[in-house]
């Protein structure tokens, strides 16, 4: 069965999409089939492996109605005709769908909905190892159904002043999930990301990070890098755009701590 696993935040700008591209990249990279699901509207996840942000919305019911992903689990349909090869290897992806933006969807999902996205997920996503979901910057809606599904999530940490603070707003919202909805539920690590070796603040709040949260953090540390966001703007991931890159090279490791949590 794969592993589904979320990549969250409530803040935008932290890096969010670019991990779960390029984590999806890694593990692929690796040897491991990977789905990447774009869970979000604006379809960036999409884009970032050369796929248009539309490229799920063509998709339609079996009578032959236009639908998207939600209203095919709602319906009792499967959803593995939403999914498109890249031309990477070991890497899909289940890419962004129309209906996403769809407030009364996510409502009937998030009320009635849960166990029939995870299990059709899960159904679609037979022969793959992993499950990568990038979801919008907010604590309620997608987001929220992603951590309902999934078995692990995995959070971005901007090497920034508000780092804290950020994560004493998503952890609550996790640890709520956990006791009230998904118990299966775990925190795959914190990720550092955006480090600057020039900046004191970013050496400060690693430092402060890995004390408090000690072996809940990821070694593994994302620099800024340039290249992760040019990769993102010719639809590749860092490590297909510029492979011998401190940005490409931190995933790779990135990849090797996930598949090590085995």
């Amino acid at each position: 069965m794969a592993v589904l696993l979320t990549v969250a935040s409530q803040k935008g700008g932290v890096g969010k999409t670019t991990t779960a591209v390029n984590l999806a990249a890694g593990l692929a990279l690796a040897g491991r089939p990977t789905l990447l699901f774009d869970f979000d509207p604006q379809g960036n996840a999409s884009s970032g492996v050369g796929l248009g942000k539309g490229s799920a919305r063509s998709a339609r019911t079996p009578d032959g109605r236009p639908a998207g992903v939600l209203s095919h689990v709602l319906g009792g349909h499967g959803i593995a005709s939403f999914i498109r090869a890249t031309s990477y290897e070991n890497l899909s992806v289940l890419a962004s769908s129309a209906d996403y933006s769809d407030l009364e969807l996510i409502q009937q999902i998030q009320e009635r909905g849960l166990d029939k996205l995870r299990n059709q997920l899960l159904q679609a996503a037979k022969g793959f190892d992993y499950v990568l979901i990038d979801c919008p910057p907010s604590l309620g809606g997608i987001p929220n159904i992603a951590l309902s599904i999934s078995h692990r999530v995995l959070i971005p940490v901007q090497c920034e002043y508000y780092a804290m603070e950020g994560l004493s707003q998503i952890l609550p919202v996790i640890h709520k999930t956990q006791s009230a909805i998904n118990s299966e539920l775990k925190i795959s690590g914190l990720l550092l990301t955006m480090f600057s070796f020039s900046l004191d603040l970013s050496v400060e709040v690693v430092r402060e990070i890995e004390d408090y949260f000690a072996d809940k953090v990821f070694r593994t540390i994302i620099p800024r890098d340039v290249v992760l966001a040019e990769a993102s703007s010719h639809g590749m991931p860092a490590l297909e755009y510029a492979p011998l890159s401190c940005g490409a090279w931190s995933y790779v490791e990135l990849a090797k701590e996930v598949l090590s949590h085995d």
